[in-house]
């Protein structure tokens, strides 16, 4: 009867050499996809941050545009009163400025 000899040395270091290279390469992944994710993450940002600039820009125009409106649309309000009304607008003569 012959006996078999089986080494326990090689199985062990080809069991580990897979798990290590799988773990370099996972990590290697994720690194690379940590940047990604941070490039689109920063790009985003700087979308978002224009965009709050130019509500922030229209608002402002907008608010403008509003008094306007309003000083114009009261103008316009009383002028129609006053004909409505039958007023004229005063002569020279008939205006007395108090100082």
């Amino acid at each position: 009867m012959e006996r078999i000899y089986v080494s326990m040395r090689r199985e062990t270091r080809e069991r580990c050499s897979p798990p290590i290279f799988l773990i370099v390469l996972s990590f290697i992944g994720f690194i690379l996809l940590s940047y990604f994710i941070r490039g689109i993450h920063t790009q985003a940002r700087e979308d978002l941050m224009e965009r709050l600039g130019k509500e922030k820009e229209i608002a402002q125009i907008n608010s403008e545009l509003n008094v306007a409106h309003s000083a114009t649309t009261r103008a316009r309000f009383l002028e129609m009163q006053a004909k409505r009304l039958g007023l004229k607008k005063a002569k020279e003569e008939e205006v007395l400025v108090l100082r």
